[in-house]
């Protein structure tokens, strides 16, 4: 009896390999705003070769970064916003993997404290790395269950997208978001904290620009309420020390702040396309003018 189950089993887990191999399905199969961050993870370190990864830019951020619509962007560009994480797992995701990428996009909205994600390291270790590269049905974003929430994903996007654009026309909730982000973003971080995570994101930064890695910082628009708050002059100030202008390539913020914002935080939708867009161009003229890419 055991004997047949196991055989079943087996049999089973060859089957849905087989239909994982033959099949092209793109759904957004995440659950959850953690999971989204271990698909994104698993897809750069199971997905790309290092030839391929030579060739991108990979952009490194939060949540504020992972709105960007990055096939917008063009073909080689990999996007590691992490929602609730920062660049610094991003950073040393790229590092642990040991891929070297043409260029990092460097989110400058957050440094938050730098403790390593443990599904990151989960994922590098041999049993998880090798079981991975070998077998797509064990990809969180292959699980039949996050499949069956993708396919309902897919069935619904048009109605999925209406009402995130509905819920941005309640004026009392996005005041009310906004007023909450307001009192979040004017409590300081002391210059001590501050400086222990610049010099590890320093320290991480340089040795890519070794590498002769392009290095590239960009700060995603915000509100105009939030702009100038606390923790974003701190941020500011602290990029400007540790990563001197002269030394270092910044793309300018947006002369005109005209996006629409979901939260006074994120970009909703449109404005995230509306940004991409503006954002490309941006990297067009630098990458004309410095040979970047």
């Amino acid at each position: 009896m055991i004997r047949k189950s196991i055989i079943l089993c087996l049999i089973l887990f060859i089957a849905y390999e087989l239909f994982l191999r033959v099949s092209d399905i793109h759904w957004d199969t995440s659950q959850n705003d953690k999971a989204e961050n271990i698909i994104s993870a698993q897809d750069f370190i199971f997905n790309y070769s290092a030839k391929e990864i030579s060739e991108d830019t990979v952009i490194l951020g939060t949540s504020v970064s992972r709105k960007l619509i990055t096939d917008s962007l063009g073909k080689h560009f990999i996007n590691l916003g992490f929602n609730a994480w920062s660049s610094y797992d991003g950073l040393e995701l790229v590092k642990m993997s040991k891929k070297k990428p043409a260029c990092l996009m460097i989110e400058m909205n957050y440094v938050k404290s730098q403790i390593l994600q443990p599904e990151i390291v989960n994922n590098l270790k041999p049993v998880s790395y090798y079981s991975g590269k070998m077998f797509r049905s064990l990809h969180l974003s292959n699980q039949p269950v996050g499949l069956m929430v993708g396919w309902g994903k897919n069935l619904m996007k048009d109605r999925i997208v209406e009402l995130k654009e509905k819920k941005r026309e309640d004026v009392a909730l996005y005041e009310s978001n906004l007023k909450l982000n307001h009192e979040i973003m004017n409590e300081t971080v002391p210059d001590s904290v501050l400086n222990q995570r610049f010099v590890k994101l320093k320290s991480l930064i340089d040795g890519f620009k070794k590498e002769n890695v392009g290095i590239l910082f960009f700060e995603v628009p915000i509100s105009k309420e939030l702009e100038n708050t606390a923790s974003m002059l701190a941020v500011r100030r602290f990029f400007n020390e540790y990563f001197p202008r002269n030394e270092y390539q910044y793309i300018p913020r947006p002369v005109e702040n005209h996006y629409v914002y979901s939260d006074g935080v994120h970009l909703s939708l449109g404005s995230a396309l509306d940004y991409t867009l503006d954002l490309k161009k941006e990297l067009n003229e630098l990458g004309t003018a410095n040979k970047i890419y």
